[in-house]
């Protein structure tokens, strides 16, 4: 074991901590928004009879379309690292579920390097190259949410004003990230160029270290290239969009599925910010999260928040159990165990900590220098 391993494992716990804080404080909150009313006791109970009276029915629709969206996420990531090779739809599905599936086991979006370390082992491909494919596929579905959330919001009729507009702020930010994403794709010999100027100019940055992160920059703009193929870009917007419109009809169906009668305008609106909410760092799976996300737009549109918090359960378990279960399941079959990865990990962490460290001491030796000439007036 490396001498980094118990800072990791420190970091996981401290992650874990702060994750399992947010949870606890997003039900608080959800609770409290039920319990204006009435006693907790009554809460729970009316939370009972919802689930008690609710139309289970819809949960074969439910399925069927999250296993829709999964094949077209990994049909999608297909696409994206075309430029790399031509992999099948089946090879990529498993590390697809085993990186679902983590995030729904280990904090900070773990999963996520997971899928990469699983694919690129695989297939036998530069990690970097494969985790730009994977930045690649969130700014499409950043893009596919936005599209969504400004549907919603844009007609669903009587929307407070503070509320689009703080949606309107969100957009602009996400579209400054994905315009960043694209420059690097268009123009990568000069955004590398211009990086490696910007990382001389720092001194405090080891050669080594510079090398490398210059490095991954130029190996993983080859995963990126699949977007400068108009064949392949047309696929990879119509199959994000119609994932996240997939996404929108579960949380339909859940709400219907409670007696919850919304527009299927409202449930773009319920999607987007359950998207955006899941990236705020809370315990593995999202819980609190998901639900104070449900509760803080329903309750603009229905006094149900019993049948809104009850729909927001069942529409987190009907994704977090089969997916779960099924990433597990490849996991298995990979061979793979979870030391291999924290390995990984812990590489990736030493990396990042070296450039932390020689930030720090420059900072110092920055400030010693600019006390010398105050000490000698």
């Amino acid at each position: 074991m490396s001498e980094s391993s118990p800072r990791w494992h420190q970091s996981r716990t401290v992650q874990l901590t702060i994750g399992l804080l947010v949870t606890a404080g997003c039900l608080a909150w959800a609770f409290y928004e039920m319990c204006r009313e009435d006693p907790p006791a009554v809460v729970l109970r009316q939370i009972g009879s919802a689930f008690a009276s609710a139309n289970y029915l819809t949960l074969i629709p439910m399925l069927i379309a999250l296993a829709i969206f999964y094949w077209l996420k990994t049909w999608r990531w297909q696409m994206l690292l075309r430029p790399l090779g031509h992999f099948s739809v089946p090879s990529l599905f498993g590390p697809v579920m085993i990186g679902f599936a983590f995030n729904n086991l280990l904090p900070a979006h773990l999963g996520e390097f997971v899928r990469v370390f699983v694919a690129s082992r695989d297939q036998k491909l530069p990690m970097p190259a494969v985790l730009s494919s994977v930045v690649l596929e969130r700014v499409f579905d950043v893009l596919a949410i936005l599209a969504f959330l400004g549907l919603g919001l844009s007609f669903v009729p009587g929307m407070d004003p503070d509320v689009q507009n703080q949606a309107i702020t969100v957009a602009i930010v996400a579209a400054a990230g994905v315009l960043s994403v694209v420059a690097f794709v268009l123009w990568t010999g000069p955004f590398v160029r211009l990086t490696e100027r910007i990382l001389e100019l720092m001194p405090f940055v080891p050669d080594r270290l510079r090398d490398k992160l210059t490095g991954m920059l130029e190996s993983g703009a080859a995963g990126l290239s699949a977007i400068k193929n108009v064949r392949l870009l047309l696929g990879i917007v119509a199959t994000s969009l119609i994932q996240w419109a997939l996404n929108g009809l579960l949380v339909y169906l859940s709400l219907r599925a409670f007696g919850i009668e919304i527009s299927p305008l409202v449930a773009c609106i319920v999607l987007g910010v359950v998207a955006f909410g899941v990236t705020v760092p809370s315990s593995p799976g999202y819980f609190g999260v998901i639900q104070l996300c449900f509760l803080m737009v329903l309750k603009l549109f229905t006094d149900d928040t019993r049948e809104v918090f009850a729909a927001s359960i069942y529409y987190h378990m009907a994704q977090y159990i089969p997916v779960t279960l099924i990433g597990l399941y490849y996991f298995n079959k990979s061979g793979l165990s979870v030391r291999e990865v924290e390995r990984e990990a812990e590489h990736e962490e030493e990396t990042l900590e070296e450039l932390g460290h020689a930030a720090l001491e420059h900072a110092h030796e920055s400030e010693d220098r600019e006390a010398v000439p105050q000490d000698d007036r």
